[in-house]
């Protein structure tokens, strides 16, 4: 079921519909991680199905990051249930078709060619009938195929085919949609979160709906997620949610692999961030200058005073850029609470204990004593008296 998508859902029924009367179409559909890309492919693949006009499997085709290399690798995941109709086509593109996706001796350099080819097998494969392709993760896709899908899906006119693209942003990779039409996943209003959390297997306290709702910001994966990871106690409400909750693997996936990409000190800096609770820029950037010249001084060269200044503003420049948090009026803001749980999590024990000593440190200084026993107590092993 898909919750809360009623203008998205209408695109793709009118892109189906055109499909079944012979006016073909494709659409992209962009969006960042778990807002539900693959879910509104999935219900155009359900939708047609209901309507009986697929008589085969639906194309489908998946961008894999580790083939963005392969040349017409995307293409022959999407063509290969249809490759039996190729003798259809003229000589010319046979050649073309058959040397790109290597299933014969010839080998075709022609990627005008091999587009139109394409083009022509699934015009082929749709005289039989209406014909969906479903194209996930198209950001991976590589060059050449996308090149060729692309180049089909501007040319369907008079085809009974529905062409559907989901792509992912902000992963480095952009898919380049030349100019087909596009929709933008949002997160979902409250409506729709809410209707998404009263379907979970988890029951949650009424209270706790609203917090997990909050926690998740409107993502979908988030919020599916997000109750199974609680512990009993939390999903009764008996204890408060932090929003450095223990990411589960799927979101952990999502949002931790970004983060471990990142350079040492974003990844420095986005840890004292989610450790800190003030959101003060002075405070966040003092504590990482802390750590940045301890880091220094453990190796061969010892940061001064300045260059630790530096590389912290560097660090913030880049989370910036990275659209990980942001500084507003009211201080250090991240992008999603999601993104500070990730930022904690993805550090280790012992880098998390040592931002908490420099924020301790750090809030010494701005006389915020109830800030500096709070963070030595993070960063305490066992009881401490002195904490205490």
């Amino acid at each position: 079921m898909l919750y809360g998508r009623g203008e998205e859902r209408a695109a793709v029924d009118r892109l189906l519909d055109g499909a079944e009367k012979s006016r073909g179409g494709a659409l992209v559909v962009r969006g960042a991680a778990g807002l539900g890309k693959s879910a509104l492919l999935g219900y155009a693949a359900q939708r047609a199905a209901a309507t009986g006009w697929l008589e085969r499997p639906v194309l489908r085709a998946s961008g894999i990051q580790s083939e963005a290399e392969l040349p017409f690798a995307g293409l022959h995941q999407l063509l290969r249930p249809v490759l039996h109709l190729v003798d259809r086509l003229v000589p010319a593109q046979q050649a073309a078709l058959r040397g790109a996706l290597e299933l014969g001796a010839a080998r075709c350099g022609d990627r005008f060619l091999v587009s139109v080819a394409a083009l022509d097998l699934l015009s082929e494969a749709a005289e039989e009938g209406p014909l969906l392709c479903l194209v996930d993760d198209a950001q991976w896709l590589d060059r050449p195929s996308a090149d060729a899908l692309v180049f089909a899906g501007r040319r369907l006119g008079a085809e009974r085919i529905a062409m559907l693209f989901a792509a992912r942003d902000g992963t480095g990779s952009a898919f380049d949609a030349g100019g087909l039409p596009e929709v933008s996943l949002g997160p979902l209003d409250a409506e729709g979160a809410a209707a998404l959390l009263a379907c979970s297997a988890v029951p949650l306290a009424p209270g706790v709906v609203a917090s997990v709702a909050a926690l998740a910001a409107g993502i979908p994966l988030a919020l599916v997620e997000l109750p199974a990871s609680l512990t009993p106690d939390q999903r009764a409400g008996r204890v408060p949610l932090d929003d450095r909750l223990p990411l589960p693997a799927r979101l952990d996936q999502m949002y931790g692999a970004r983060l471990r990409e990142l350079p040492a000190g974003t990844r420095t800096l986005l840890l004292v961030a989610a450790a800190d609770e003030t959101g003060d820029p002075t405070v966040v950037l003092g504590a990482t200058q802390r750590l940045v010249a301890e880091a220094a001084a453990a190796g061969t060269d010892a940061a001064g005073t300045d260059a630790a200044a530096d590389a912290a503003d560097a660090a913030l420049d880049s989370a910036e850029r990275a659209g990980l948090l942001r500084i507003d009026d009211s201080g250090v803001v991240f992008r999603h609470p999601l993104v500070r749980s990730a930022a904690y999590q993805v550090a280790g024990f012992a880098a998390r204990r040592a931002a908490h000593r420099a924020l301790a440190d750090t809030v010494a200084g701005v006389d915020r004593i109830d800030q500096v026993a709070w963070h030595r107590a993070a960063a305490a092993l066992g009881p401490d008296e002195e904490v205490a």
